[in-house]
């Protein structure tokens, strides 16, 4: 059977001669021609209406409306500006404290180093042996000891004498022991 297409050149159809017909098979049919189907002239038609209405509306914009959107305008700016200020201060900030965090490692690191290298160093039984030894060192007896509380740390600086009080620990123990 024979087909019967059309080839259209332009898209938009502005004519008849931009249109190529061929047939296929061996019966020739007669064409038949077929209407395009009408465009809407409606809307084509309110469309000058409407942006001629959006000219007009353009062009009687007052003059405080304008101000007012100008200033608006700049505000917006300013803020915009102002929130790149900030975002830009706290990238160095960041920066900053990683910087900071990765030399305070290394200065802890250094630090336990040279504390392990101390520590390792010293001979405790021979400073024990040359305190006794020479320098005459004694341990101290049972009623030499005087316990207290301490708050918060195990390090203690002792800037006086030590009351004789009985109020402390030393108090208790010897209310326990008597």
């Amino acid at each position: 059977m024979a087909e019967i297409r059309s080839i259209h050149t332009d898209k938009r159809r502005t004519s008849d001669r931009n249109r190529q017909t061929y047939v296929n098979g061996t019966a020739v049919r007669k064409l038949q021609v077929v209407e395009e189907p009408k465009r809407r002239r409606g809307r084509q038609a309110q469309r000058p209406r409407i942006h001629r209405a959006r000219r007009e509306k353009v062009r009687y914009l007052s003059i405080g409306y304008s101000l007012f959107l100008t200033a608006a305008s700049i505000v917006a700016l300013w803020v915009c500006a102002g929130y790149l200020k900030l975002q830009a201060d706290n990238s160095a900030r960041m920066k900053n404290i990683a910087a900071l965090e990765a030399r305070l490692s290394e200065l802890k690191a250094e630090n336990d180093d040279e504390y392990n290298r101390v520590t390792t160093s010293v001979d405790l039984e021979k400073v024990r042996e040359i305190a006794i030894n020479e320098l005459g060192m004694v341990y101290a007896k049972a009623d030499q000891v005087i316990l207290y509380n301490s708050q918060g740390s195990d390090y203690v600086r002792q800037y006086g004498d030590i009351p004789e009080e009985d109020k402390g620990l030393k108090g208790i123990f010897r209310s326990g022991s008597r």
